[in-house]
């Protein structure tokens, strides 16, 4: 303990007091951030602020304006994301390990924060009447200062005691990180909040009573949780399945689109639509694709390869500009994609085997997510659409991400390409997206696409939103995956070339790889900008997670008056949108450290 004691001496003298500049410095920074706690506790506990306007709009917050009667559709979707991502840390388990004192160790800093916050919390706050007089009034007495203190620093004692015992018992992380996830949902089921209660004549009651959490809540975070358990378990048992883990992998660019086009959506199905139109499209384009992989490789046909892609390119740029089912629009585009590719990988009889399975489940998965997504819904609500609130922050993000990040790395190829027509046409999407703000993009979206769409061709506003987000952020990722093209050396190029790789397993194989390395800490940061730009279609008339806190909530009045209660919405929101920024920068850090970037 004393030999600890040292070391912590001497790593504040040598990184906080190391000079004289040094050391004021860290007692002006020290000063400050002492003072916005101070303010912002104050703030906090005054008795003008009213915290319910956002613990009971929570389910406003989430999904806006969905319907009660289908919040099973919405649980489900959670649930899957979830169950997901329990099979997906099995599979991926770590092989690091944590002792148990170094476990007491986080609890002892977590209980020393709590302890010296409660400390230095500040007794009297601000508050403004309602003739707008600022007073001073008593917001954290003494008498709730020791309730806080006592048990906090028995905490302190405890845990500073048992991590000074060195107990070497190892857990793994990930085991670890299972155990920390069940602290929320224990405490669910302790803990009691202040609720809201009116009386007879329809008036607030206070003091807001303490209530325990409703089972409607904790219940299904309950089940969810036990399914997470249960597939981690299940992932951990097949982690040295390399098929298993290939399946997750692309099951979680797919998991997205599948929640969003039929379990939130509820799409209304017409049987005969699927029969007389859905099933032979499908059956046609996929005879089309089986017959190009079965045959390019054939010398007779070979010959003829570029024609006929150049033939199929041409039918697929005008059938997105006629009036036929998106289906088939959707569909002649990826067998154009799959036939650009189809000569590096039917090479073989078991390669030409394979990807003719290939082929068959992406565009019968294609099928599925477009059936879903182009389907009216049988959710009804009164917006025009039923995406709100977080979920379509959260929509916006995910296809800011996952449908806008392939579309970046072909717009960075095409633009790199030795066609000059392809490299045009991709240098011009890419300079005339990244040359408009996002907000014109925007009120394109809502005004002026319609306008270029075919005729007979309407989407709702959402999905026109969606699509100019794809590109926009898309056009970002491609600059930035361009200068990761750049920097692979010319070597690695005349390596591939010297081992007889085609230009497709040269690109995919050899170049691409080290290009995404070099740039993770961008795309990630382009991934956080994505998100926190999906704010911004409160100016069309989306109602998203900002809007409900700025917007609706600060000016309910019934059954509940939370007019002006703005800032503690705002406050909520800001935090909220940290939280998830905050994560996804250290889950990239974590990344860039396990494959060595920045290290020499």
């Amino acid at each position: 303990m004393n030999l600890e004691f040292k070391k912590s001496i001497a790593w504040m003298r040598e990184n906080l007091f190391s000079s004289i500049p040094s050391s004021i410095l860290t007692v002006a920074t020290s000063f400050f951030v002492l003072g916005f706690f101070r303010g912002l506790f104050g703030f906090a506990m005054a008795s003008d602020k009213d915290w319910l306007s956002v613990l009971n709009n929570m389910q406003l917050y989430m999904v806006q304006a969905y319907p009660e009667e289908d919040f099973i559709r919405v649980w489900i979707s959670v649930g899957l994301a979830l169950v997901f991502a329990g099979m997906s840390i099995g599979l991926w388990k770590s092989t690091e390990e944590s002792s148990l004192s170094e476990v007491f160790s986080k609890f002892l800093r977590v209980s020393l924060a709590f302890l010296f916050f409660t400390v230095v919390a500040p007794t009297f706050s601000s508050v403004t009447d309602n003739d707008g007089i600022i007073q001073t009034e008593e917001s954290f007495p003494m008498e709730t200062r020791l309730q806080l203190l006592i048990p906090s620093a028995i905490l302190v004692v405890v845990f500073f005691v048992l991590k000074n015992l060195k107990l070497n018992y190892k857990f793994n992380k990930s085991d670890l990180l299972c155990f920390y996830l069940a602290i929320p949902i224990v405490l669910m089921w302790i803990i009691k909040l202040p609720t809201i209660q009116l009386d007879s004549s329809n008036q607030r009651i206070f003091p807001d009573p303490l209530m325990p959490i409703a089972d409607t809540t904790k219940t299904p975070w309950t089940i969810i949780f036990g399914l997470f358990l249960a597939f981690y378990f299940i992932g951990s048992r097949f982690k040295d399945s390399k098929n298993i883990k290939r399946t997750m992998s692309i099951s979680w660019v797919l998991l997205p689109l599948f929640i969003f086009s039929w379990i939130f959506k509820k799409p209304e199905i017409d049987l005969p639509t699927i029969l007389g139109q859905d099933i032979p499209i499908f059956i046609g384009i996929f005879l089309i694709g089986a017959l190009t992989i079965t045959f390019i490789n054939n010398p007779v046909v070979e010959k003829y390869f570029s024609i006929y892609l150049g033939v199929l390119i041409a039918i697929t740029g005008i059938a997105l500009f006629i009036s036929i089912p998106i289906l088939l629009k959707s569909a002649l585009l990826l067998l154009v994609l799959f036939t650009i590719v189809i000569p590096a990988v039917s090479s073989s009889t078991k390669g030409k085997r394979n990807l003719i399975i290939v082929w068959g489940v992406s565009l019968f998965t294609l099928s599925v997510l477009i059936r879903g997504g182009s389907s009216d819904t049988q959710i009804i609500v009164q917006q025009q659409s039923i995406f709100g609130g977080f979920s379509l922050t959260w929509l916006l993000a995910i296809f800011g991400t996952y449908v806008s990040f392939p579309l970046g790395v072909l717009l960075a190829l095409g633009r790199n390409s030795k066609l000059p027509i392809v490299r045009l046409v991709c240098t011009g999407i890419i300079e005339l997206t990244r040359s408009v703000p996002y907000i014109t993009w925007l009120f394109f979206a809502s005004v002026t696409m319609a306008v270029f769409l075919p005729e007979g061709v309407n989407f709702e506003l959402v999905v026109r939103v969606l699509m100019v987000t794809a590109f926009f952020s898309g056009a970002y990722f491609a600059e930035n995956i361009r200068g990761g093209l750049q920097s692979i050396p010319k070597g690695q190029y005349e390596a591939a070339d010297a081992i007889g790789m085609s230009p497709f397993q040269k690109t995919s194989l050899i170049v691409m790889p080290q290009a995404l390395r070099a740039i993770i800490p961008t795309l990630v940061s382009s991934a956080i900008t994505a998100f926190k730009d999906s704010s911004l279609v409160t100016i069309i008339g989306l109602i998203d997670f900002l809007t409900i806190g700025k917007v609706i909530i600060g000016t309910q009045s019934i059954p509940v008056n939370f007019v002006g209660h703005d800032r503690e919405n705002l406050l909520f929101i800001a935090f909220f949108y940290w939280i998830f920024t905050f994560t996804l920068s250290r889950r990239s850090m974590k990344v860039e450290k396990r494959l060595g970037l920045g290290e020499r």
